[in-house]
């Protein structure tokens, strides 16, 4: 690993409680920038996979791989990439802090006692610029390049999902609420209690069949075409921030909106009003789907020099 990589992944924060999209939602967003370059831009695919082919941390890929062969081996490897940042929690590979970059909201009906200062922040906008790099440097080794590039995959994928960027402070938690981490709400499918983080992250998609991950792209990609937003291709890693404040918004209109329901007790979890469970499903399927054609933008931008 080259000193300055080396340097930068040191200095990055060490911990945090923080999920992401749940990973059936981060195959989703992969499979959406698939299906986009398999149709468009082949051979930025074939580099990606061939990369994937030489991470270093093989039991997971094989696992995600199976006994595919051919254009499904690498399908599922390009899915893999995205969900293994998740598949590698408490491992040497773990790096909590760069799933989120939060910023403070009030809760106005219960305001903490004095301005917060200690409401973590995460480092997940110094994780994609370092990640961007060595994914696009073609001088670093395959293994360094595959690594880059799931957390590339990841870290898009993650600042989409409204509660990667803020946590509600209040009386109840005068240093934030951890992106939602420490309230919880009932889960309205399996009716039982979950963290509002959780209930985003699992509000697109919940199972992590590749197949099933292909379907639901093709479906969102139809009900949300990428028409319906003004792409422009990926330019530099400010763009980052844009997409956090985004989600910084969403976070405080919907997520923290007033139509929630929480409690700091899982055995007090509320259900949620039809109105909220509607409009979060339809944010949450925007910001996937949306994440799935920045990420097409971002990989093209990995390749640009490479033939």
């Amino acid at each position: 690993m080259k000193p300055l990589v080396a340097l930068l992944l040191a200095v990055l924060l060490p911990s945090s409680a923080a999920q992401a999209w749940s990973r059936p939602g981060h195959m989703v967003t992969a499979a959406i920038a698939y299906d986009e370059l398999s149709a468009q831009d082949r051979r930025v695919i074939d580099k990606i996979v061939a990369l994937a082919e030489k991470h270093p941390d093989r039991g997971a890929f094989e696992v995600a791989v199976g006994r595919a062969t051919g254009e499904e081996r690498g399908r599922r490897l390009f899915l893999e990439l995205a969900r293994w940042p998740d598949d590698a929690r408490g491992s040497i590979h773990d790096h909590p802090t760069w799933h989120y970059w939060s910023r403070p909201i009030v809760d106005r009906s219960s305001p903490p006692p004095q301005s917060p200062k200690d409401v973590p922040e995460g480092s997940a906008y110094e994780a994609f610029v370092l990640n961007l790099s060595v994914a696009a440097d073609s001088r670093a080794s395959a293994g360094e390049r595959a690594v880059a590039l799931a957390w590339l995959f990841h870290l898009v994928g993650d600042m989409h999902q409204p509660l990667h960027s803020v946590s509600q402070v209040s009386k109840r938690f005068p240093e934030g609420d951890r992106g939602g981490s420490l309230q919880f709400v009932l889960d309205p499918v399996e009716k039982k209690p979950i963290t509002l983080h959780w209930y985003w992250d699992d509000s697109v998609s919940r199972d992590g069949e590749p197949e099933l991950a292909f379907k639901r792209a093709d479906d969102l990609m139809r009900r949300v075409p990428r028409t319906q937003f003004m792409l422009q291709p990926f330019k530099s890693a400010t763009e980052f921030s844009e997409w956090a404040k985004e989600s910084y918004q969403l976070g405080n209109t919907v997520a923290y909106g007033p139509d929630l329901r929480a409690s700091d007790s899982a055995s007090t979890a509320p259900e949620q009003s039809k109105r909220y469970v509607d409009q979060s499903l339809e944010v949450g399927e925007q910001r996937l789907t949306l994440a799935g054609y920045r990420l097409t933008e971002v990989l093209r931008w990995v390749f640009r020099n490479e033939r």
